[in-house]
């Protein structure tokens, strides 16, 4: 039995339970949203976990994905927990998560198989994976930052130019702050 092999064995069961645990790293409140609706137009958040756990699993098991394609599920992962209220250690969580459901769904069976040299290379690629999502992470948070310091400095511009226009005082010219 070829290694992937082991990890498709189990797949719907170790998804399921991973963006389970995914969905539990929300507010209380969220999390039966999450869980319940599986409309992608109504519940965004929950559809693009899904899919992005689909395809880093894949990339894990070792199947052939393409480059690309892995590094935009890993980013949506991160995105969308970049413009969230996480720390960078809770939105990084997501694919630690996943580790320990590997060991034990996975890992068993393939230890007892002699594979267990396949399976660690599995963590490896989970691990490789995790430092992608965190450089994909601090590229997200600089965006998000930048755009809240350009939207200051709008509001800050209108301020000024409503001051000035009540207090009488000329606007000044285009280019000029």
């Amino acid at each position: 039995m070829q290694s992937t092999e082991y990890f498709f064995s189990v797949r719907d069961v170790v998804l399921e339970e991973w963006i389970n645990a995914i969905f539990d790293t929300y507010p209380f409140q969220t999390t039966g949203f999450l869980r319940t609706n599986d409309d992608p137009f109504t519940n965004p958040v929950a559809d693009m976990t899904r899919e992005a756990a689909n395809t880093v699993y894949e990339a894990v098991s070792g199947w052939d994905k393409k480059p690309a394609d892995v590094r935009a599920a890993i980013d949506r992962f991160v995105h969308m927990r970049a413009v969230q209220t996480f720390l960078p250690s809770q939105a990084m969580l997501v694919f630690y998560l996943l580790k320990p459901l590997m060991r034990k769904h996975i890992m068993p069976t393939m230890s007892k198989a002699g594979k267990m040299k396949d399976y660690l290379e599995a963590e490896s690629r989970l691990d490789t994976i995790v430092l992608l999502g965190f450089d994909l992470y601090t590229k997200s948070r600089e965006v998000v930052a930048q755009n809240r310091i350009n939207e200051i400095k709008n509001q800050h511009a209108q301020l000024v130019r409503w001051a000035q226009r009540v207090g009488g005082a000329p606007l000044p010219e285009e280019g000029q702050s």
